[in-house]
This record gives structure tokens, sequence and C-alpha cells, in this order.
């Protein structure tokens, strides 16, 4: 259930650098870019991309894209992140057993390092990545973007994953500018009662 329908929620509003003018082009873009899972043996500690409105775990169909004047997907950011309390734990017995079963008094930086990534691969393995999801409304009459929120790590994300995906600049404008004189954001209202309105 998307938090758009339970009241007031901030955005933050963009212009592209060109308008969408290939609906199957603009498909194509936005599968090519789309959210891929974390592997826990991956490299990476983060993924993010496209994902569909209404069902967040589809990054293939999109079915959900066209509503009226509007593209409504997502972006989904999956981060793995460890404090330094919740690791020390686990850091503490690999350095451990390996001191022990190395007959060593201590560790160099090294050897440090390589535990420390043993244990994170451990860690991975054994729980879930934090997901963020973020609803983005494209509204075809206007030009303007709309992202449902205002955290200034997730919107560098989506400008950076956006750029790469349709290969065009993005640029924030004033919400004063867009909501009050365009009115593009009344219009989502019934758009998204029609995506979630169905759901309990």
């Amino acid at each position: 259930m998307t938090k758009l329908l339970k009241g007031n929620v901030s955005f933050t509003v963009f212009k592209p650098g060109k308008n969408v003018d290939d609906i199957s082009k603009f498909r194509e873009d936005l599968a090519s870019n789309a959210f891929q899972r974390l592997d826990p043996f991956d490299m990476r500690d983060e993924s993010c991309g496209w994902i569909d409105a209404k069902l967040s775990f589809d990054s293939e169909n999109f079915d959900s894209l066209m509503h009226d004047n509007f593209f409504v997907f997502s972006f989904r950011l999956d981060k793995y992140a460890f404090s330094a309390s919740q690791m020390r734990p686990y850091l503490e017995e690999t350095e451990f057993v390996f001191k022990r079963e190395n007959n060593l008094e201590y560790l160099n930086a090294h050897q440090k390092k390589e535990l420390r990534e043993q244990t994170i691969k451990h860690m991975k393995t054994n729980s879930y990545p934090k997901t963020t999801i973020v609803e983005v409304a494209w509204d075809l009459e206007t030009q303007l973007i709309y992202l449902f929120t205002q955290s200034s790590t997730l919107i560098a994300k989506f400008i950076q994953h956006f750029e790469r995906t349709f290969g065009t600049t993005i640029d924030e404008i004033s919400v004063l500018d867009s909501a009050k004189e365009l009115g593009g954001a009344e219009k989502l209202e019934p758009i998204f009662s029609k995506i979630w309105g169905d759901e309990k």
C-alpha cells in the first residue's frame, strides 16, 4: 500500500531536458535500467532502479505505467548497511576464532580488513537489505516530473539514475512554479486512487 493515499506527502518537482516522444522507447529505457535484486555475495552494497508503481517486485512488465496523461512508476533503492554495534559481536567472534585457529596473538591490518569483509558477507547472507521505494509521476501534458520525497540522498540517486536511463538532464524546479501555476500535483490524486484505491 502506497503512502500517497494516507494524507499529505512531500514531493520534489523536476523538468527534464527533453520530452517523451516515443512511448515504446521509453518502456525500453525503463526496462533496461530496471531494479535488480542484490545478491548477498555481490561486492555491491546497494542497488537501485525502476519498478512497477503497484507491484513493487515487478521490474519487467510495468503494467501500471500509463494513466491518463501520466507515466507512473517507482524508484527502488535496496542497501545493505550494518552499524558498528550490529557488527561488533560477529566481528569479534570471527577475529577470536581466527586467532585461536592460527595461534595468533595479534592481527595485522590486512587480516583485520579481510575478516571484516568476511563478517559482512556472512551478515548479508542472513539478512535482507533495507528497501526504500519512492513513487514517480511524469505529467506528459506539462512535462513535469513529481518525485514523492524531499530526501536529498534519494533525490541525488534518482537524478543520477534518471539521467543515465533516459540520456538527458533533469533540473529541480520550484514547487510554486509547478503545482500552483500548472496544477499538476492536484491532478495526481484521482490517478493514485485509480492505482491503489482498491487496496486494503
